[in-house]
């Protein structure tokens, strides 16, 4: 059964249902409009050969930030990941079904590819499958209305939500546009080859393996939490772009009691940390 708007408000008002930041002006009949957030993911065609769901390819696609004045440019037939505005969550007896707004695919934009289906128990903003049908460029803006979200009640609530021990949720509490984390359903997958800076990428490595296998089941967005930082700064230490400084390597040491962070083993005449 499909919630309708009366419904939709109810399940706000009760906190079971949750959409943040909310307009009243977004909540449509059977529906809710959601917005494009600030940061895509595009994808480094130049970068790879070819894609291989076995491996794990952190370099397959690179951050972008967009703003009120400079919109994305999605050129036809290109592919990138957004993310919604708002964060959602789900109750254990109500599913979400994302849908694109119908004036946007009348000019050729798509919104998602396979992921329209939100489980019982999500927790997190959406990310978008963008694609470009048309012939011609399509500007995207940071605010417009992008996508709606669907509300349907479940005959009985689910046992085990979204989220759940032992399931592999991979992408509950994201805030990001999150890449494909499809590798993960292969028990011994390969790496890709990483640029080198060799002490770098190793300790990266650790530290995303030892998220991957920790409580927070991969989560960017709870590790970052529980280390009071910035996601995206989070990413860059798991990604070897960047190292913890002194003050972080701390925290992170503390957390994570991997041994590559301890403060007595850092060099101080590294200028990069």
């Amino acid at each position: 059964m499909v919630l309708s708007d009366r419904d939709i408000q109810e399940e706000l008002y009760s906190g079971r249902l949750v959409i943040k930041p909310l307009d009243d002006s977004a909540i449509q009949p059977a529906s809710v409009d959601l917005r494009l957030g600030r940061e895509l993911r595009v994808f480094q065609n130049h970068r790879l050969p070819v894609i291989d769901v076995k491996q794990e390819m952190p370099f397959l696609t690179e951050s972008v930030e967009i703003d009120e004045v400079n919109p994305f440019i999605l050129h036809p037939g290109e592919f990138a990941l957004g993310v919604t505005t708002e964060l959602i969550e789900l109750p254990s007896d109500i599913v979400g079904r994302l849908d694109g707004k119908s004036s946007l695919g009348r000019l050729g934009l798509v919104v998602h590819s396979t992921a329209g289906f939100v489980d019982p128990g999500w927790k997190g903003n959406l990310t978008l499958e963008l694609s470009n049908l048309a012939n011609l460029p399509i500007n995207l803006y940071v605010g417009m209305k992008i996508s709606q979200i669907s509300f349907m009640r479940l005959t009985s609530p689910a046992q085990r939500p979204y989220g759940s021990k032992g399931l592999g949720s991979r992408y509950q509490g994201q805030t990001q546009p999150t890449p494909s984390r499809f590798y993960r359903d292969f028990s011994n997958p390969t790496r890709f080859p990483r640029p080198s800076n060799r002490g770098k990428m190793e300790s990266a490595e650790v530290l995303r393996g030892w998220l991957n296998d920790s409580e927070y089941q991969g989560s960017v967005q709870l590790f970052a939490q529980a280390l009071r930082v910035n996601p995206k700064t989070v990413e860059n230490w798991i990604y070897g772009r960047s190292q913890p400084s002194r003050k972080f390597r701390y925290a992170v040491y503390g957390l994570t009691g991997l041994s590559e962070f301890r403060v007595d083993r850092l060099n101080l005449s590294n200028p990069e940390w």
